[in-house]
């Protein structure tokens, strides 16, 4: 392949990566090996990853970066890759649980992708309980969002334990690699176009605030949604911590019919109530709520870029004790934040991402860092908190029963908890990492999501008895 230019956002995700500080993703995908014809072994998981990765190409690309960091960096194609680099085999420690495994999770999340390499990691983990197996998945965020991470995992799975058979591909050549003059030569026509690029960027973010501010005097819209400094808004630590929970889709969905909201109004509303158990025992829980980001994919039909997202600002009413209270502001919340800004703040992402080059964006995230301006500064957000729809039926990766799928975002300092969910087969997998600093016991947080959606289940319960006794009432006084 010829070089490839990385957009605005995808360089964000790199250039914003500092000590101790990384921007990768993960998943953690549970498996059942007990499908697998013929028996599991490490070599036949290895001979199936490698006889695919032609047929992967974001798995074979490798970065390009420009001298100095005056201009977007490209990809090239990396030629042979070195597997037994990036895939390796671990175990775990008896009995092999959530516990044991989590440790190795947590420190493959800390460490940086080597730059010099294709940007991704996997480790099989074996001696889990049960005879199950792990794989652990990482990927720099530069390389493609959540929902593209989706796909490329569709070319590895199979309906059935039989998998796939492998697509056509052609053999792999390395790719270009200019030396330093070439490549500044090739960054001008880039750079000259810098002006016209912040003038659109301008342009089109002025037009969306206008159009903004004439809606806003609508009946039923409004404003931005105010962030406060809060526990999880201090400077970030190299030392993560990592935990998942698994919930049934069908109960979220039927307390979603109840009160007229989405799987997700919910996933936000037990994130709500877990975040009100773990504060409040610490003196932690503020008096206003918190405010959580939640990304929205905006990838169109045709969309080859890695990063297709935008993202809403959703207020969790924290500060509201009742859980069906909750739970109905946040709907309203999330309502009212998509029909405002819908795809409108990715664009504006988007656009002013391609204007500065990479080394104003590194410069301006070590002055971030090393000033600890994460406890200075207002926050966008308070959190993350995203959800991604998944592969509705029974899937086998190289043979092996998917049991599960815990995606792990990155995360920030000044943003040091994220929680990610994906549906998949019939339950909602959830995935949180934080820094370890910010939140000692996440685990005991993971705990408190299904606390928070036994207590919803309750007050709905108590609510709709309370509405058939109110109705009961006065059907007797009008006879």
């Amino acid at each position: 392949m010829s070089l490839r230019r990385l957009t605005g956002v995808d360089t964000a995700f790199l250039a914003a990566e500092g000590p101790g500080n990384p921007l990768h993703m993960m998943g953690v995908l549970l498996l059942d090996p007990s499908t697998i014809p013929g028996g599991y072994s490490f070599q036949g998981l290895r001979d199936f990853v490698a006889d695919r990765l032609p047929a992967l190409p974001p798995l074979r690309r490798r970065l390009v970066e420009v001298p100095g960091g005056l201009a977007l960096p490209s990809w090239t194609e990396a030629g042979e890759i070195e597997l037994d680099y990036h895939l390796r085999r671990v175990a775990v420690p008896s009995p092999g649980g959530a516990r044991e495994l989590a440790p190795l999770v947590s420190a493959m999340m800390e460490r940086p992708l080597d730059r010099n390499l294709p940007l991704w990691e996997m480790q099989v983990v074996e001696g889990l309980e049960g005879g199950r197996i792990a794989l652990l998945a990482k990927l720099s965020h530069a390389m493609m969002d959540g929902t593209a991470g989706l796909a490329l995992m569709a070319t590895l799975v199979s309906p059935t334990p039989e998998p796939l058979p492998i697509p056509p591909a052609a053999p792999v050549q390395a790719g270009p690699v200019p030396g330093p003059i070439a490549m500044l030569a090739g960054a001008l026509p880039w750079l000259a176009k810098q002006p016209l690029r912040a003038a659109r960027a301008g342009v089109g973010t002025a037009r969306r605030l206008v159009a903004g501010r004439n809606e806003g005097g609508r009946e039923g819209s409004v404003g931005e949604v105010p962030v406060r400094h809060c526990w999880l808004n201090e400077s970030i630590s190299p030392y993560r911590e990592v935990a998942w929970r698994s919930f049934p889709l069908a109960r979220l969905r039927a307390l979603g019919r109840e009160h007229d909201a989405s799987i997700n109004d919910v996933l936000l509303a037990m994130s709500a109530g877990a975040l009100r158990r773990y504060a409040a025992p610490r003196d932690l829980l503020p008096d206003f709520p918190l405010v959580a980001s939640v990304p929205m994919a905006v990838r169109k039909a045709g969309d080859e870029r890695a990063n297709a997202v935008s993202a809403v600002s959703v207020a969790l009413a924290t500060d509201q004790p009742n859980p069906v209270r909750r739970l109905h502001a946040i709907r309203d919340a999330t309502a009212a934040g998509k029909s405002q800004r819908g795809s409108t703040l990715g664009e504006d992402l988007a656009a002013w991402a391609e204007v500065p080059p990479p080394l104003l964006f590194s410069l301006l995230t070590r002055a971030y860092l090393g000033l600890d301006l994460a406890s200075r500064v207002t926050p966008l957000c308070n959190l993350v908190v995203s959800s991604v729809p998944g592969p509705p039926d029974a899937l086998y990766f190289a043979g092996a029963r998917l049991e599960a799928i815990f995606p792990l975002g990155p995360v920030f300092s000044g943003m040091t908890l994220n929680a990610t969910a994906i549906g998949c087969g019939d339950q909602l997998h959830l995935g949180l990492v934080a820094c370890r600093r910010t939140v000692r016991q996440l685990w005991e947080l993971a705990d408190g999501l299904g606390e928070a959606l036994d207590e919803l289940a309750i007050a709905t319960e108590g609510a709709s008895a309370a509405a058939l006794e109110a109705g009961s009432g006065d059907s007797s006084s009008r006879a």
